[in-house]
């Protein structure tokens, strides 16, 4: 429920302007629950009491906040400061529970959270808008274009929902050595403690869904300040600077262009996105990780005779190691360049009912010569602007090519289960 006061005297709200000026307050929010049926190869039961996952066949269901949109509150304000300029805030903070990229076997309750999404200050004119505050960059959601309308369930990103469930290895997998001049030394499957992931070598081939596929959206909300000019011809062009990470160390600079125009039968939304994450290793508390550019884009059809849409996506993550990185770390097979590929079939026929199947992969998402892919379909029902029921079903994937550790001496051919989630759920608006 959103609503709008005339307020003369605005206490810590008010702005500076004329006193006709109205300042206009907007309070609105919502709750998205959801049920996860699950198959992915782990049973809570086989777990030995250490926490650690056992391998089993069985099959679990969760009860989550989904996150591809979760629970959250929102409250804005805005006030004409004078002819074509006005000012205002908005904040919104994430409410829920067992969030749906948190909970797996061992956790099924992961307990309440509260998210600072966005907390920013705005002052909006002729000339453009400027915020300030932390919230989305200017390359934010660029590569996330949809017309499908099923995002509330066949969201860009795969790994919000069950991005902490494992792989399971499969018995098949192998462990090659080497002695110390290079020579073979044999080959055997994995061990037990190996498959289950809970002792020493048997972690490096450990996991999750959210480990394999990212859809890599440009460093997510951080502390910045962001400019976006008026539309000039069908685009707007943003830009945006300020800092990320969990000390703030990280310099994060972004650009990006997002346009919806018409197209023959139709209406085209497009979005081309750059960032660039510099690491500041002076700090007493600086990090280590590589500078990261990210670069890409999505474009999404819509047909407007037919209700029939298409979108595509494409970001590759770039990472800058330095020699010992890239080749004294994890692996010698460090990946340095991660890409996401993403493709939508939907058919819109009216607001009430959206359908579509989409496919995703992640390349080299740590190492090179790997893929996490996702295959899946989405369903919602809208009778009204204020209440989503929906259902999806995906099956994810996941192969790591023949890699050795740094020593050469042990080698390791890994192969994975697939993992099945069926979601259903409803979201509320209010």
């Amino acid at each position: 429920m959103n609503f709008s006061k005339s307020l003369l005297a605005a206490g810590v709200f008010s702005i500076a302007a004329s006193p006709a000026s109205a300042l206009e307050v907007e309070v609105g929010g919502q709750v998205n629950r959801a049920v996860m049926y699950v198959e992915d190869g782990y049973s809570f039961e086989a777990d030995d009491g250490t926490g650690i996952i056992g391998q089993g066949s069985d099959t679990e269901f969760y009860h989550v906040d989904n996150r591809n949109s979760p629970t959250r509150f929102n409250f804005g304000a805005t006030q004409r400061l004078f002819e074509g300029w006005t000012a205002g805030a908005v904040i919104e903070i994430g409410a829920f529970a067992n969030a749906s990229n948190d909970v797996n076997p061992v956790e099924k309750n992961t307990g309440a959270e509260l998210d600072e999404r966005i907390t920013d200050a705005f002052v909006d004119s002729p000339y453009g808008k400027l915020t300030l505050g932390r919230g989305e960059g200017a390359a934010y959601n660029t590569a996330r274009r949809d017309y499908s309308g099923t995002g509330v369930v066949s969201f860009r990103n795969p790994g919000l929902i069950g991005g902490s469930l494992y792989y399971a290895l499969k018995d098949s997998s192998v462990r090659t050595s080497f002695n110390a001049d290079g020579s073979f030394d044999g080959s055997r499957n994995f061990t037990d403690d190996e498959l289950r992931g809970d002792e020493g070598t048997g972690r490096v081939n450990r996991t999750t869904i959210a480990g394999s596929i990212r859809d890599y959206n440009f460093e997510g909300r951080h502390e910045r300040i962001r400019y976006d000019s008026p539309r000039i011809g069908p685009a707007t062009i943003s830009v945006s600077a300020g800092h990320d990470g969990d000390n703030g160390n990280n310099s994060v600079l972004q650009a990006g262009v997002k346009s919806g125009l018409r197209a023959p039968g139709g209406r085209l939304l497009v979005g081309v996105g750059y960032s660039r994450a510099t690491v500041n290793r002076e700090a007493p508390s600086g990090s280590d990780d590589p500078d990261i550019n990210t670069y890409g884009g999505s474009v999404s059809y819509f047909h407007s005779d037919t209700g029939l849409n298409l979108t595509l996506a494409a970001v590759n993550r770039a990472e800058e190691l330095t020699e010992d990185e890239a080749t004294g770390t994890f692996s010698s097979t460090r990946s340095e360049l991660g890409q996401f590929r993403y493709a939508k079939l939907g058919y819109r026929p009216n607001r009430t009912h959206a359908f579509d199947i989409h496919y995703g992969e992640t390349l080299n998402r740590n190492k090179d010569d790997e893929k996490g892919s996702v295959i899946g379909v989405g369903y919602v029902w809208s009778p009204v602007d204020m209440f989503d029921a929906y259902a999806g079903a995906k099956i994810h994937s996941f192969e790591r090519g023949f890699w050795c550790t740094s020593s050469g001496r042990t080698c390791y051919s890994p192969e994975y289960e697939d993992i099945t989630i069926v979601t259903t759920g409803l979201r509320v608006k209010f």
